[in-house]
């Protein structure tokens, strides 16, 4: 865990300083909404940094010299000294403790909560099968890697081709289906409905994964097979590049902002997924415990945010990001669609039926989608 250094905060012991801006957060200079963790002025977005820093154990490694800009534009590109910030300022990881004691005798007390924290301990074993397939059966994960709750890039020089987009595509669509699979509430399901329903979402699945995976990245778009896409080079590899722009401006970017954790996207995974207005061909039964599903997804979200009077703002921010990611979905399904009409790569039965072709009853994608969900390999 990092420490303070003495030396630092002897600045504030300068008279020759001006004193601090008490309406400033001590940290990033965004504007503060209190005194927190050791009566440091500081923002809301700081103080919840601080408090899932200490509480997950995260340790942080600067890429560079240790002494990044740390202000409220670039405060989430560099963790490290973000929390060695935090704690030059004054925030004491005793304080956080105290919080937890508090906090932890009223989640005992409320039932609602513990409902959210157990469909988020599912998701997260969901998301944990996932890893271990994309190691084991898909590939591995040297490159991009899902540490403690945070998400890392440590840099791939591979530039991606089309053909890399379409098995990553396909890749993704793999790790969907067997993550689907491995919920109660979408095993619950009939057949017929679980297909209806991972027609209605993989594809906005996968731009979300892409987008939370690419966080690091500032042009450019990192995919399943670990092949890098920047924006530059996207017009070179068919007709996807506006894709890939609004993939970064609409998605990347925002969520960097947002410093969204490996927890929230895990539960606005699930948020998103279980939809019952998306669906169609779906049963009446189906679309209420699909209701109840997303009821419960919710406060797995609420559950993964920092607690405090940010939580609902916070909750606001993350599911904000779920219509740019459904817009975004809806480009790429077409951008693939040209892809196949012109035949610039290949596009497998796999992606046809999740992908381009129009859900019905009676229909080969229908029947794919069924020997998938029934199929106990998962490759």
């Amino acid at each position: 865990m990092p420490s303070p250094s003495s030396s630092a905060s002897s600045t504030s012991l300068n008279p020759s300083l001006s004193p601090p801006n008490m309406s400033q957060c001590a940290i990033c200079g965004d504007k503060a909404t209190g005194r927190h963790y050791g009566c440091v002025n500081s923002c809301d977005g700081c103080k919840g940094f601080f408090r899932r820093s200490i509480r997950k154990e995260h340790i942080y490694k600067c890429r560079f010299k240790n002494d990044c800009n740390v202000d409220k534009t670039h405060r989430n590109a560099c963790r490290a000294c973000r929390l060695r910030k935090c704690f030059v300022a004054g925030m004491r990881i005793e304080a956080i403790q105290n919080e937890r004691d508090s906090i932890g005798k009223r989640r005992k007390l409320d039932p609602e909560l513990n409902e959210g924290a157990n469909f988020l301990k599912d998701l997260t074993n969901a998301e944990s099968l996932c890893i271990q397939l994309r190691e084991s059966v898909i590939k591995s994960t040297d490159q991009i890697s899902y540490d403690k709750g945070k998400i890392k890039y440590e840099g791939n020089t591979k530039m991606a081709t089309l053909n890399d987009v379409g098995s990553s595509i396909h890749q993704q669509l793999l790790l969907t289906v067997e993550w689907a699979k491995s919920l109660g509430p979408f095993r619950e399901l009939e057949l017929d409905d679980q297909a209806a329903l991972l027609k209605a979402n993989a594809t906005s699945l996968i731009v979300l994964a892409v987008a939370i995976r690419s966080m690091a990245l500032d042009d450019g778009i990192c995919l399943a097979n670990d092949t890098y896409l920047p924006i530059e080079n996207a017009a070179l590899v068919g007709d996807i590049n506006a894709v890939v722009v609004r993939i970064v401006r609409e998605l990347v970017r925002p969520a960097r902002e947002l410093g969204v954790e490996l927890s929230e996207y895990i539960a606005l995974k699930a948020v998103l997924f279980f939809n019952p207005y998306n669906a169609v061909s779906v049963s009446p039964e189906c679309v209420r415990k699909l209701q109840e599903s997303r009821l419960i997804s919710l406060k797995a979200l609420k559950q993964s945010v920092r607690e405090g009077a940010d939580n609902e703002c916070r909750m606001g921010e993350l599911l904000l990001l779920l219509p740019a990611v459904q817009a975004v979905a809806q480009q790429l399904a077409e951008d693939v669609q040209l892809c196949r009409l012109f035949q610039l790569t290949s596009v497998d039965s796999l992606m046809e039926a999740l992908i381009l072709q129009e859900y019905k009853e009676d229909s080969v994608d229908k029947r794919i989608l069924v020997e998938r969900l029934t199929s106990m390999n998962p490759g």
